[in-house]
């Protein structure tokens, strides 16, 4: 399928996402523990920006018609997807850069997975006004929501290793995928 670049706009929206997600990610990692519960502010205010970042990417990728590369239903596509997944266990890495197939696909269950935390993370952020130390009214639901948002989280943690490890490898067999996506370095033809 069709190859194109990165914009500048999309760039942006990657480093947004990248260092908000990276962020949330590290630090729910260590806000359980009693001594450092002063991450939890830190965790809600982050995760209020990255909910907006999110928010203006779906909008973006709306805009430019990139819904169908990272959600690809129909017939052609999800064959490039099955034909890009059956050549990786062949060891052949799919092409980098946007585009219908394997890559995209994983961007689009990534963004599922960060929405899913989005989303849970601001009902809970809604549930618990700012200062507030006490349990929120409706612990049951509090809970509930809690749970959801650990296990997006737990699902975003497996997109986040995988995406990462790829990215590299990518980049270590030729690809450029980081100068490309974060605009560092040259372009290459």
């Amino acid at each position: 399928m069709i190859r194109k670049g990165w914009d500048i706009k999309l760039r942006l929206l990657h480093w947004a996402i990248a260092l908000t997600a990276t962020f949330q990610q590290l630090s729910s990692m260590y806000m359980s523990n009693p001594g450092t519960q002063f991450l939890f502010p830190y965790h809600r205010i982050v995760g209020a920006v990255a909910a907006i970042v999110l928010l203006l990417f779906w909008l973006y990728s709306y805009a430019i018609y990139d819904l169908k590369m990272l959600f690809p239903w129909g017939r052609d596509a999800r064959r490039e997807v099955l034909r890009e997944s059956f050549a990786l266990f062949r060891g052949r890495l799919p092409r980098t850069g946007r585009g219908i197939g394997l890559s995209g696909f994983v961007h689009g269950l990534g963004l599922l997975a960060l929405s899913g935390c989005a989303c849970t993370g601001m009902i809970m952020f809604a549930m618990i006004p700012p200062g507030h130390v006490g349990p929120p009214s409706d612990p049951m639901a509090f809970t509930r929501y809690t749970l959801q948002h650990k296990f997006f989280g737990e699902m975003l943690w497996i997109y986040w290793c995988g995406h990462t490890v790829f990215a590299l490898v990518h980049q270590l067999t030729g690809g450029h995928v980081l100068g490309s996506i974060f605009g560092l370095g040259r372009k290459r033809n």
